[in-house]
């Protein structure tokens, strides 16, 4: 399965990551066809661990290793954070953002899954604060990767949830936008880095891959485009 990968990553010593694109070698991956499996990477064989993704904002911290890997796959959230090496750590996309999360001092990873309901639940602000409350990280040193999501071009929202937005504190204007009477054109990516920069994570430190996923259909399935018929991508990160 081939991954993406944001510039500035690629050469890291200490981590391996990815985000994933359709499958040549078929259309239809789910979370479940990734258990049990392992990742290979760069001669490396990394033990898959994920959740069952609930579009909120639960974190859940792993602290075990590869004979554990198995335990976290039936536990609710949309995060995971560790300090494990030779663990890969993931989410499963296809709309909504997989953001991940380094801080190389301290060596720990996180990786959130982030659509609407989680991001209006600022999950990402969050995760660095469990980061800095179990981990002892520094925000301003934590490094971000924003992958591949529905972008504002294609993500047309309603009212409830502005209002779901709004009620949370986040300034709406800055990255939503009128695309009629009751709907909003919604930047995922956009909404997410400010979450970011307001948690304590420097600008200069995150990093995007801008792809729509609705409008590049020969690399990205798509929820919205293609009605929940289809995959899902697998987004990872871990440390080496």
């Amino acid at each position: 399965m081939n991954f993406l990968e944001v510039e500035g990553w690629k050469n890291q010593k200490n981590i391996l990551h990815g985000f994933g694109i359709r499958n040549s070698g078929g259309d239809k991956i789910t979370r479940l066809d990734w258990r049990g499996k392992k990742i290979v990477r760069q001669g490396k064989q990394l033990p898959l661990v994920s959740l069952r993704q609930v579009h909120g904002d639960g974190i859940i911290v792993f602290r075990g290793g590869e004979e554990e890997a198995d335990d976290p796959w039936e536990r609710e959230g949309d995060a995971l954070i560790t300090g494990s090496p030779g663990i890969a750590i993931g989410v499963f996309t296809a709309d909504c953002l997989p953001l991940l999360l380094f801080e190389p001092e301290r060596r720990i990873a996180a990786v959130v899954h982030a659509g609407w309901r989680g991001t209006a639940k600022a999950v990402p602000r969050k995760v660095v604060e469990k980061m800095a409350e179990v981990f002892a990280c520094a925000p301003e040193k934590i490094q971000a990767a924003l992958g591949p999501c529905i972008g504002p071009c294609c993500y047309e929202v309603d009212g409830p949830v502005e209002a779901e937005f709004r009620g949370g504190g986040l300034p709406w204007e800055s990255f939503a936008s009128g695309g009629g009477p009751g709907k909003w054109s919604l930047d995922l990516q956009e909404a997410n880095t400010q979450l970011l920069i307001k948690s304590g994570v420097k600008r200069e430190n995150i990093r995007r891959l801008a792809p729509c996923t609705a409008c590049r259909s020969d690399l990205f399935f798509s929820h919205r485009r293609e009605k929940g018929t289809r995959g899902r991508h697998l987004n990872f990160i871990s440390l080496l």
